[in-house]
């Protein structure tokens, strides 16, 4: 996969390049390029409206890549977020010191679930910012119907700055063959390791 699109909500990104988190910065741009796209053995096919949709991409497979990428480079996979009482059952999808990571390919209405689980961490002081990461539109278009992806992440996200106080860095990825030629592909490049502009202060 590639990054083909970023959105820094309250300076998550800004925050997330400064000397404490650049590290794991790079792990994730690492864990992210090194997964690549598995495509479904059969395509799958729909109709809607008398339009036919066909969904390439193999969404559970892409999904264990990924477990076994994080768990490689040390990131505690799917870990409780209220620890020592499950009775929440919520779960992360991947945590390294302070910084959470949210991965969502499934339905649109997920991704509200994965920032109400960042604002859960971050009010019991467990992290310091969360990054979500998405397909770009086009990309989710080749996993499923009703997909969340990013454009529709920029667009909404920034009307909740009142009540999602944690910094966020929403990354939109694309499977390799299919980085739109504007975009540029970010992943590959340089990570500042701070910035002046960052204005968030990590809670100790």
């Amino acid at each position: 996969m590639r990054i083909a699109k970023t959105l820094s909500y309250r300076f998550g990104d800004e925050l997330l390049a400064s000397p404490k988190f650049v590290t794991l910065k790079n792990e994730l741009i690492s864990v992210l390029a090194a997964t690549p796209v598995p495509a479904l053995a059969k395509p799958k096919h729909r109709t809607r409206n008398g339009s036919l949709k066909t969904f390439t991409t193999d969404q559970r497979s892409l999904n264990l890549k990924l477990d076994d990428e994080f768990r490689v480079r040390g990131w505690d996979v799917h870990p409780y977020i209220v620890e020592g009482a499950r009775e929440t059952n919520l779960q992360a999808d991947y945590k390294k010191g302070r910084v959470q990571v949210e991965v969502q390919f499934g339905n649109m209405a997920r991704w509200y679930t994965d920032v109400f689980k960042f604002q859960v961490s971050y009010s019991l002081e467990h992290i310091d910012l969360g990054v979500l990461v998405v397909a770009v539109q086009a990309f989710a278009n080749t996993i499923d119907e009703n997909v969340v992806y990013f454009e529709r992440v920029e667009r909404e996200l920034p009307y909740a700055k009142m009540s999602i106080t944690i910094p966020i860095w929403v990354i939109g990825v694309t499977a390799d063959d299919e980085l739109p030629p504007e975009s540029g592909d970010v992943s590959r490049r340089r990570v500042a390791t701070s910035s002046a502009r960052a204005r968030v202060v990590p809670r100790r």
